[in-house]
C-alpha cells in the first residue's frame, strides 16, 4: 500500500469519529425545553366601543399539562369590541417534567416576561379556566395583577388518582407533577364563576370559596351571586353555558358585569 493511500484511509477513518459521537449523543439524551409562550394574540380595543378601558385583559391557557382548556377567541374578541385590550397567551410547560416537580414557577416567569413585553399601562386582569387556574394563581402570588377571574377553578387538593400523572382524569400515568398550594389573600378583586353543580363541590374543596365568601352554596337560597359586590374580595357567580367545556355568552356577560361593578 502506498504512503499516500494509507494516509487517505487513515484520514477517512478519523473523519467518521465525530459523526459517530454526534449520533450517540442524539440518541442518549432527551431534549429539554423550558417553559415558553407558544401562542400570543394582541387585540386592540375597538374604535367603535363606547369607551376604552385602560385595564388590559389577559386570557390565559396552560399547555402541556395533560388537559387543554378551550379557546378564548370568542371572549377575547367580544371584550375587545367592548373597549378592552384583550391578550391571549398560551404558556407551554417545560419538558420533561420530573415527578414531584411543579412546572408552574417557570411557567409563571415566562408569563411575566410575555406580559412585560406587551408594554401595557396597568397590571392585567387575568382570566383562566380549569387547570390553567393553577398557573393564574401561581402568577398572582408573585407578580402584580389588577384582578383575577377563575372560570371552573380546580380543587385545592390534587384530585388525580394516586400514581397517575397529568390530567384530571388520571391519564398520562408516570408523568406526574406536583399540585401547587396557595395561601395568597384576596386583597384585590377575584371572581369565581362556574355552573351551579360545580360550585356545590367547590364550596368544600376550594379555599377561596370556602374561606372568603362566608356563605355555603349548598345551603338553600344560593341561586346566583355571593360575596364581594365589587372592589376587593371574592365574588362567586353561578352561570349557565359552562357545561361540557363550553364558554357560553351568558358566562362572558356575567364576567363583564362583574368587571363593571369593580370599576374596570
Amino acid at each position: 500500500m502506498s504512503f499516500y493511500r494509507a494516509r487517505s484511509l487513515l484520514s477517512l477513518s478519523f473523519s467518521t469519529i465525530p459523526s459517530l459521537r454526534m449520533s450517540f449523543s442524539a440518541t442518549s439524551f432527551k431534549p429539554q425545553k423550558d417553559a415558553h409562550c407558544s401562542r400570543y394574540l394582541f387585540r386592540q380595543p375597538s374604535p367603535a366601543a363606547s369607551r376604552e378601558s385602560p385595564w388590559p385583559v389577559v386570557f390565559l391557557r396552560a399547555k402541556g399539562l395533560g388537559e387543554e382548556p378551550g379557546e378564548w377567541a370568542d371572549w377575547s374578541g367580544m371584550f375587545a369590541e367592548k373597549g378592552y385590550t384583550a391578550i391571549e397567551i398560551d404558556i407551554t410547560a417545560p419538558t420533561p417534567i420530573e415527578d414531584a416537580e411543579s412546572p408552574f414557577g417557570r411557567m409563571s416567569n415566562s408569563l411575566s416576561s410575555q406580559i412585560r413585553l406587551s408594554a401595557i399601562p396597568f397590571p392585567p386582569i387575568i382570566i383562566a379556566r380549569g387547570l390553567s387556574t393553577l398557573l393564574a394563581q401561581t402568577f398572582i402570588s408573585d407578580f402584580p395583577a389588577s384582578a383575577l377571574v377563575l372560570v371552573d377553578p380546580v380543587p385545592d387538593e390534587d384530585p388525580r388518582p394516586e400514581g397517575f400523572g397529568t390530567a384530571l382524569d388520571g391519564s398520562s400515568k408516570g408523568q406526574g407533577w406536583a399540585w401547587p398550594k396557595f395561601d395568597f389573600e384576596p386583597h384585590f378583586p377575584i371572581l369565581l364563576i362556574s355552573s351551579q353543580s360545580q360550585l356545590n363541590g367547590l364550596s368544600v374543596s376550594n379555599r377561596l370559596l370556602r374561606t372568603h365568601t362566608g356563605i355555603d352554596p349548598n345551603k338553600k337560597g344560593f341561586l346566583g351571586r355571593l360575596g364581594g359586590g365589587g372592589g376587593k374580595g371574592v365574588e362567586v357567580v353561578a352561570a349557565d353555558g359552562l357545561e361540557g367545556g363550553q364558554l357560553g355568552e351568558g358566562a362572558r356577560v356575567e364576567v363583564e358585569r362583574w368587571m363593571d361593578r369593580c370599576g374596570f
